[in-house]
């Protein structure tokens, strides 16, 4: 049904172009890429919702992949060729996406938190390592953070119960660090030709890695380990006054500099779109080489943000990549001889169905094939 290249879903605001993309990301993700609850994305009315599809890799390997959920159970189910999976986690990167959508913008404009999201999103998808570390490091921070608050609620010495969880919290700490700084290095020359490519070789991008547990560049994991186990003997007095644990790559930041000026408070909104369009396609490369798979990329209602010229230049970087899901109110956002070949196709969305727009020369016909 889809083409390989460009899809472009068209439609009036409110017809639901997102609602296509939501379902791509939850086959592919398991969830939304808004990061909404099952709940949220659930039609207005209903209490269950079930998508279906097939993913076909580059390799020519086709899944049959499906999610179903109930509200009223509270229940997820998602499986692979009918087989159910044992844990959501076990998808993530098997069929990698990457997301530009207006809400990425808080990677550039936001706060440290949306720049981790970013990171531990890219990276996660590319190891499952690194994911399995993420989501243990995040229960043991859970837990010790709510020994801390009972302590402070109680005012009690609570250092033996602390101790089971700073072993663990250090040994997923050190390798989440760790990693991170390794994926920022591997970034940083994609970055610089995305951007290059998009606005030209004037100005220089770069990625800032600033953990919370401070350390030499080049620092090995062992060392890593001695900081991060020195700064929580430090702050022990303040974390039990406030109840919450104040190292730890929860704490991290990823500043991001354009001639060395940080981007949230000298960039230009121009430069603003840039650096995030950069970085969502050195995102796709990055994938593509860790996976040995091309992503599929989706274009949320992007090129209402750009001007003319960023629009076109990510419309050429787009083209020719693989397969990319693009929604726009209009074809405006095409040139007018672009080649719709079996490759790239229009579809238009009213009233959430979405159906085959066909075209030629000088004439358009619909499909009625539901997508």
């Amino acid at each position: 049904m889809f083409g390989g290249g460009i899809n472009a879903v068209l439609g009036e605001n409110g017809e639901g172009k997102t609602n296509l993309l939501e379902a791509i990301s939850y086959l592919c993700l398991t969830k939304s890429f808004f990061g909404s609850s099952d709940a949220i994305v659930l039609q207005v009315g209903e209490n269950h919702f079930e998508i279906a599809g097939e993913l076909e890799a580059d390799a020519g390997i086709r899944y049959h992949v499906a999610v179903t959920y109930d509200r009223l159970q509270g229940e997820k189910k998602f499986s692979i060729n009918r087989s159910p999976v044992a844990s959501f986690a076990e998808v993530i990167g098997s069929f990698p996406v990457v997301v530009l959508s207006p809400e990425s913008g808080a990677i550039t404009t936001g706060g440290p938190a949306d720049r981790r999201k970013f990171l531990d999103f890219v990276i996660s998808q590319s190891s499952k390592v690194y994911l399995e570390d993420l989501l243990e490091y995040r229960r043991v921070l859970r837990q010790r953070n709510k020994v801390l608050f009972d302590g402070r609620v109680t005012r009690s010495d609570c250092t033996e119960l602390l101790e089971p969880w700073d072993e663990e919290l250090v040994d997923r700490g050190v390798r989440i660090t760790h990693r991170r700084k390794v994926f920022l290095k591997e970034l940083q020359p994609l970055v610089n030709e995305a951007y290059g490519r998009i606005a030209g070789r004037a100005e220089n991008p770069s990625l800032r890695y600033q953990p919370s547990v401070r350390h030499a560049e080049e620092a090995s994991e062992a060392e890593i380990r001695r900081q991060f186990e020195e700064d929580l003997r430090r702050t022990t007095g303040e974390e039990r006054k406030l109840g919450v644990t104040l190292v730890g790559p929860h704490r991290d930041e990823m500043h991001l500099e354009i001639q060395g000026l940080d981007v949230r408070s000298h960039a230009s909104q121009g430069q603003h779109k840039t650096f995030l369009v950069a970085l969502k396609m050195a995102e796709f490369l990055y994938l593509q080489a860790k996976q040995n798979e091309r992503p599929i990329l989706l274009l949320d209602d992007m090129f209402t943000e750009l001007d003319s010229h960023r629009a076109s230049r990510l419309l050429t970087l787009t083209e020719s990549i693989g397969q990319v899901f693009i929604t726009a109110t209009s074809d405006r956002v095409f040139p007018p001889d672009f080649d719709w070949a079996d490759n790239h196709r229009r579809f238009v969305v009213q009233q959430g169905t979405v159906e085959h727009e066909e075209s030629s020369v000088g004439t358009r016909a619909v499909s009625r094939r539901r997508a």
